[in-house]
């Protein structure tokens, strides 16, 4: 189960002038992660290089305004679509389905459901009803994860990867009994995943819990509560999921960005 081809925008352009809207006038401060002490940093990256593989989780990822701002660009996005697979008879891969594929399939067959965002690029088509204020403001965070320097070099730092990275963005969220199975990523290219969570409204006990399991059986589970980030080493022996999602409600929106190696003419 791997993540959906790297998501980019019109108008996400890396050279553009940081902090200003989409007509180019004076906008919001351009994402950038939280500050933090070179000793919390170096923990951090130690964490994650350490063997057995184990995840790190990290609140308040962004300063506060930002990740309020964030979230309501992402919970605003109007093209969500349901994505379900179902595990083949090998469970060595999975196969999409129809949401009524997925209820009628037997529960070991169900890999995943829950909801993506389809349609990004035509967001920034003439004509787009989605708000400028979103426009400029998802621009701008494509700048930060997909296509800019600023978390590409601090994922370097975290996780030493060897050579230059880029990143798959996917944005998620989750209905009453939403979930994601037990699987590994690792017959992927994927070094590792970030996930940042962008619900306000998150409360223990809403479920939607990521759990990781290293390869000595050991288990870390991370909530997602706002403006949290876990980081997951995708290394082979390890395995994810995500418990299913209790609350009434649609909820735990999501970005997952996921770190691949760069090809030569990726690197900037």
């Amino acid at each position: 189960m791997t993540h959906s081809p790297t998501t980019t925008a019109p108008g996400a352009d890396a050279s553009a002038t940081p902090g200003t809207d989409a007509a180019g006038a004076p906008g919001h401060a351009p994402f950038r992660p939280a500050d933090r002490s070179p000793d919390e940093l170096a923990a951090l990256a130690a964490l994650l290089r350490a063997d057995p593989a184990r995840p790190v989780h990290l609140d308040g990822f962004l300063p506060d305004e930002q990740a309020w701002a964030l979230g309501e660009t992402v919970r605003a996005l109007p093209t969500w679509e349901a994505s379900a697979v179902l595990w083949n008879p090998d469970r060595l891969a999975t196969r999409p389905a129809t949401p009524e594929e997925w209820r009628a399939a037997a529960p070991e067959e169900r890999a995943a459901v829950r909801e993506v965002a389809r349609g990004i690029p035509a967001l920034f088509d003439d004509g787009s009803p989605y708000p400028a204020e979103h426009r400029a403001r998802l621009s701008d965070f494509f700048v930060f994860a997909g296509m800019g320097t600023v978390l590409r070099e601090l994922l370097d730092r975290w996780t030493a990867p060897g050579g230059p990275l880029t990143t798959n963005i996917e944005f998620a969220r989750y209905r009453s009994g939403d979930t994601l199975g037990e699987h590994s990523d690792a017959e992927s290219d994927t070094v590792f995943v970030l996930n940042l969570y962008l619900d306000p409204a998150y409360r223990a006990g809403d479920g939607g819990v990521l759990g990781f399991r290293d390869e000595e059986g050991r288990e870390h589970l991370m909530p997602p509560r706002f403006n949290s980030v876990s980081v997951m080493p995708i290394r082979p022996g390890c395995v994810h999921w995500v418990t299913p999602w209790r609350a009434d409600r649609v909820g735990r929106h999501t970005i997952s960005i996921a770190a691949v190696p760069a090809t030569p003419g990726e690197v900037k």
